[in-house]
């Protein structure tokens, strides 16, 4: 049975959606807004899923396409679709190329069964008890979304501009350039951590994490259980040369037995490829005609009896994977230190307009600003909703134009880690804009047409009179009443012909421009408290001109 043909489809496939979900996560501006977004985020098992039990739409069904394709073929949603298996196999890939040869790539695993679905109940439960923190923290969509968002991203935008700027001054017209702003250091050392335990575990053990850490593997892992085609090895066509075994990325063969432990083969077909005599083959239960294949005997050239042939193989499988595991390995070191030096170079990236930079006022602020509740993004409505259908993907931290979401730390608490809140210091949301919810995959941010997004109230605006510049520094400014949208924040008489900020509460829709803008440091004078229930603002309404302007203007 020749199915060669079998992996070159999963790699066309594969690198495709790699390729799709890479690109909507660094530069959402190319294909956010086309249907290539739709293919990359449809088939992503853990979004589609959470977003069709809030919805019940049929764009939100990709899980039920991958449990049928699971049923089919097995876990080609682990090999094909998931962004980061794929990426797994690009890090497999190039260890093999860095580092020596090896007789013995892989060999066959252990299940691990009561750790992969104890990992899987521990995450359902935790989930069905409304603490999404195990999901988002193993979901594979959550942590390529983090990896390409947090990591790729800026390295990306780097080049981007720098290419538009060499273009430039060629004399030809580059390409729009990208803006990306910093998130806190400290949000990106989960990111960070996980890409380098993946690169480790990856150029090592293969699909490891797939077969031991994923809650999605476990769970398909155990639908492939039933799966009508399957790898299968015919007793009477497999000649015990190994090759199967030694390629094996999910160390799910065992020579002894010949059987294929198809809960946790992620369906790459390495084995197919390498089998020069067929005797292994994707297959239905029914009897499947392989080549025939010269007796074993004549093939060892040995005189040992061939049911020994098993045992033999496991010791020479042995033998060559303990030489290797004495032999230094620089590569392995080589990609880790690469990556930690990636990580530190990243903390030089930090927002610089944060507490405790130089003061833009002559005497420095003092009252801290004290928030209640963080502030969500708009569509996020209640709360704790939001927090438990929140995976922190971080694409509509990627999408925002003005870059105000960024990954929280501990704004909501430990069982919101990493997920998107809005960060006065580093943008504001424009009144015009309404993206996040249009993007979000798992509908923890509800899509709002935009007028009603631009009512819709984040929180409300707190003004302290002890910070503001105008009491301080006996200074004129009015930055926050000159980009309110709404002019909840206007200018009233204060003393000395200057003019102090007051707050019109029902006009505020916590936005945050007014604590973008605001120059006092280190504490502003005007800062946003979210509120656990988003709210509904007044409409403002434009106001009519004082008087008639008659004949030519005075100046």
């Amino acid at each position: 049975m020749k199915q060669t043909w079998l992996k070159k489809i999963r790699v066309v496939v594969a690198l495709t959606f790699l390729a799709l979900t890479t690109l909507l996560f660094v530069d959402f501006e190319q294909i956010g807004e086309t249907p290539a977004a739709t293919v990359a985020l449809y088939p992503q098992f853990v979004p589609s899923l959470l977003k069709f039990t809030q919805t019940f739409a049929w764009v939100a069904t990709g899980f039920l396409v991958v449990l049928v394709l699971t049923l089919l073929f097995g876990r080609v949603y682990c090999s094909m679709i998931c962004p980061l298996g794929t990426l797994q196999d690009i890090i497999i890939r190039l260890a093999d190329k860095l580092r020596k040869p090896r007789k013995v790539k892989f060999r066959y695993q252990k299940s691990h069964d009561a750790i992969r679905y104890g990992l899987l109940a521990l995450t359902v439960g935790l989930f069905l008890s409304g603490n999404v923190l195990a999901l988002s923290l193993l979901d594979p969509f959550s942590n390529f979304g983090r990896i390409a968002g947090d990591l790729l991203r800026p390295l990306y935008v780097t080049a981007h501009n720098g290419l538009g700027q060499l273009l430039e001054s060629l004399g030809i017209y580059g390409p729009f350039p990208l803006q990306w702003k910093a998130p806190s250091p400290a949000t990106l050392v989960f990111p960070a951590l996980f890409l380098i335990g993946l690169i480790g575990l990856s150029a090592t053990k293969g699909r490891l994490f797939c077969n031991l850490l994923c809650p999605v593997g476990a769970l398909l892992g155990l639908v492939s259980r039933f799966a009508l085609f399957k790898i299968r090895i015919p007793k009477d066509a497999c000649i015990l040369c190994a090759q199967c075994s030694i390629h094996c990325k999910a160390g799910c063969i065992r020579l002894k037995t010949k059987e294929v432990d198809f809960s946790r083969c992620v369906a790459c077909f390495n084995c197919i490829t390498v089998c020069d005599t067929h005797g292994i083959g994707y297959a239905s239960p029914q009897p499947v005609k392989f080549y025939p294949v010269p007796p074993v005997s004549l093939l060892l050239n040995d005189s040992r009896p061939s049911h020994r042939f098993s045992s033999l193989v496991d010791e020479k499988l042995d033998g060559a994977r303990e030489a290797e595991n004495r032999a230094p390995n620089p590569a392995r070191r080589t990609l880790l230190r690469g990556s930690a030096l990636f990580v530190i170079g990243l903390a030089g990236l930090a927002p610089q307009d944060s507490v405790g930079t130089k003061s833009h006022n002559r005497v420095p602020t003092t009252v801290v600003n004290r928030k209640a509740w963080p502030v969500a993004p708009p569509g996020a409505g209640d709360l704790a909703r939001f927090n438990d259908l929140c995976i922190a993907c971080h694409l509509c931290v990627g999408a925002c134009p003005y870059g105000v979401l960024q990954p929280a730390l501990l704004e909501y608490g430990l069982s919101g880690l990493l997920q998107p809140h809005m960060d006065y210091v580093t943008g504001y949301c424009s009144y015009e804009c309404n993206r996040c919810g249009q993007v979000c995959p798992t509908g923890a941010i509800r899509p709002l047409e935009l007028a009603a997004k631009q009512v819709t109230q984040l929180g409300i605006a707190h003004f302290i009179r002890d910070n503001c510049i105008v009491h301080t520094d006996h200074t004129a400014c009015g930055a926050c009443d000159e980009y309110c949208p709404t002019k909840a924040v206007h200018m009233i008489p204060y003393r000395d012909g200057l003019a102090i900020p007051e707050v019109r509460e029902h006009l505020c829709i916590g936005c945050g421009a007014c604590e973008n803008a605001c120059p006092a440091r280190p504490y502003r004078a005007i800062y946003v408290s979210g509120h656990p229930v988003q709210k509904l603002a007044e409409r403002p309404v434009s106001k009519p001109l004082e008087r008639e302007v008659k004949g030519e203007f005075p100046f």
